[in-house]
């Protein structure tokens, strides 16, 4: 009987060091498998936010190359002797400016930093009010490269930031 004993007490053993192991090999890859999909998150976040920033640098350049030209048609306008009223700007550059806005808030919208925001809404802003032809004179125009400048220090500062993360914990 006492060998029927520790025969039932070492199989017991045996199931219980058997379960441990198994539950500890389980818990670590389970741990492990989490571990991975969160960097895989991050990677996936840092590729789009360093994607939707580059987007929004080139939009940025284009929105500003339309704005000049609206700009252009306005002093031309002003030579004339033409004041007030809508801009005759004509309809594929109206489009290519609206165009550009869009992208460019879909793009902040995709983009977490508060001085980027900032500044890109302070040029579009701008833009608008170019755009509208609003008594728009070189001090605007210089405040507007201004505006461009600092939206290109945040949005570089930004990639800067996110290239120097690192994506462990």
């Amino acid at each position: 009987m006492e060998s029927a004993v520790w025969g039932f007490i070492g199989t017991l053993v045996g199931a219980l060091a058997s379960i441990g192991t198994s539950w500890i090999t389980t818990r670590s890859a389970t741990y492990a498998q989490r571990e991975k999909i969160q960097l895989e998150w991050r990677v996936r976040q840092r590729e789009f936010q360093i994607k939707a920033i580059t987007e929004l640098q080139e939009i940025l350049g284009e929105f500003v190359r339309v704005t000049g030209k609206i700009r252009h048609i306005d002093e031309m306008r002003e030579r004339a002797g033409h004041t007030g009223g809508a801009l005759p700007i004509g309809e594929d550059l109206s489009d290519a400016f609206s165009h550009h806005l869009r992208r460019i808030n879909v793009l902040l919208a995709r983009i977490h930093d508060a001085r980027v925001q900032g500044s890109i809404q302070k040029v579009s802003g701008t833009a608008v009010k170019i755009s509208l032809g609003m008594g728009v004179d070189m001090q605007n125009m210089l405040q507007f490269s201004d505006e461009i400048e600092c939206a290109n220090l945040a949005l570089t500062a930004c990639l800067g930031s996110i290239y120097s993360t690192k994506l462990s914990h």
